[in-house]
């Protein structure tokens, strides 16, 4: 009888137990993920980096022109290059893009191309400088 006490008993203990954690997936190269694929290949094209400057607003759309530049020979999806181009914001640039991501939405997935450019434009290159140039 004792014996089978004390069975039980260690029964209890061994259920009591934790259970071993699970061992976390490790991370393989190839499981990149589309957008982390896209984004590597656009780096690849060496984008210049836009940091925000309103000195010199022709700086502003031949930064803009050079990355479509990239996105049509990468063949860039539409909905990958919003997030191209903010990788390669910094300075005021980046925080225009903070701002601005908040105004559309908060959601850069969401947010097109087209938006993009249009925000971009009427802050770094305003409408009175496109007409001018022309």
């Amino acid at each position: 009888m004792e014996q089978r006490f004390r069975d039980m008993i260690m029964q209890m203990r061994e259920q009591q137990k934790p259970a071993s954690p699970t061992p976390a997936p490790q991370f393989v190269p190839d499981q990149l993920s589309a957008e982390a694929k896209h984004l590597r290949d656009f780096r690849k094209y060496n984008p210049t980096t836009f940091d925000g400057s309103l000195e010199d607003p022709t700086r502003a759309q031949m930064w803009l022109s050079s990355l479509e530049t990239i996105f049509r020979y990468m063949k860039c999806p539409e909905d990958q290059k919003v997030q191209c181009a903010v990788f390669m914001l910094t300075d005021r640039g980046t925080a225009w893009w903070e701002t601005t991501e908040r105004m559309l939405g908060g959601d850069v997935s969401q947010i097109t191309w087209q938006q993009f450019k249009e925000s971009f434009y009427a802050k770094f290159f305003s409408a009175s400088l496109r007409d001018a140039k022309r």
